[in-house]
């Protein structure tokens, strides 16, 4: 598989005239019903944004193919869905994936408008939540406005990584590691912090209805050492020499996606 992937991004870089049409063609298999799970999707766009990073590609334009693609390939996956409502489980090629379709379709019953946004960013998910919502009989105006949202949102952000990686590619390979290391980790420390905010939010909601609600187990623990590893990480950029790496690599990456 790794060679499949580096050999069709080798191809990608030597004829950068074809790269809309690659990207399209990546997002769109990335996003079909079901067969989007057995696509090397996500290594082939941080591919393609390394070579944006690199300047070989232009962003905007690659971020539109890749909206596009996905887009269609999403809405394809609806109408799948609509046309053959059940019928869809007993095919052979999906049998053995019920699993997942169960789980999918519990989600977009809970979520629903919002689970066509959230799932676009949930690998397994993103390849049969247009199914399930068609299945269902998600209204298709309803659907549509769901599945651009989430697309556009989804494009640029999925060739962000590959584009740091291509930004930084001048740098030393010890100091790619590090500043990478860096932006990972307050990432996911982000991500954790915006998941306790939520939680934080919904007990108090629930109290002011005269409910009560747990938090999470250690939820005190959880977001002093997420606090922790974050404050450490800013302190760790500002009294380093990373620091000032990490201005310029963000300057290279503003010039690349301006």
């Amino acid at each position: 598989m790794e060679e499949i992937v580096n050999n069709i991004i080798e191809w990608i870089r030597a004829n950068p005239h074809w790269a809309g049409a690659a990207v399209f063609a990546i997002a769109f298999l990335e996003s079909l019903a079901i067969i989007g799970l057995a696509m090397p999707g996500w290594l082939l766009l941080v591919g393609v944004g390394s070579l944006i990073g690199a300047g070989t590609l232009s962003f905007w334009p690659i971020a539109f193919f890749c909206f596009a693609g996905a887009t269609l390939g999403q809405a394809v996956s609806y109408l799948v869905g609509v046309a053959f409502k059940d019928r869809v489980h007993h095919w052979p090629w999906v049998q053995r994936h019920q699993g997942l379709l169960r789980r999918s379709e519990v989600f977009f019953k809970k979520h629903g408008f919002a689970g066509i946004l959230v799932g676009q960013f949930i690998g397994p998910i993103r390849a049969v939540i247009s199914l399930i919502a068609g299945i269902l009989d998600m209204p298709a105006k309803k659907f549509l406005l769901a599945v651009v949202m989430a697309t556009l949102i989804w494009a640029p952000v999925y060739l962000m990584p590959g584009v740091v990686l291509g930004a930084a590619l001048t740098f030393q390979k010890h100091e790619v590691i590090i500043l990478v290391g860096c932006l990972v980790t307050m990432a996911v420390c982000l991500w954790l912090l915006g998941g306790y905010i939520r939680e934080l939010m919904a007990q108090r909601t629930a109290l002011r209805s005269g409910k009560t609600m747990e938090l999470s187990g250690y939820f005190n623990l959880k977001l002093a050492i997420t606090l922790f590893v974050m404050v450490s990480v800013v302190v760790f950029l500002v009294i380093s020499s990373y620091g000032s790496l990490m201005i310029e690599l963000s300057k290279k990456i503003l010039e690349v996606i301006g």
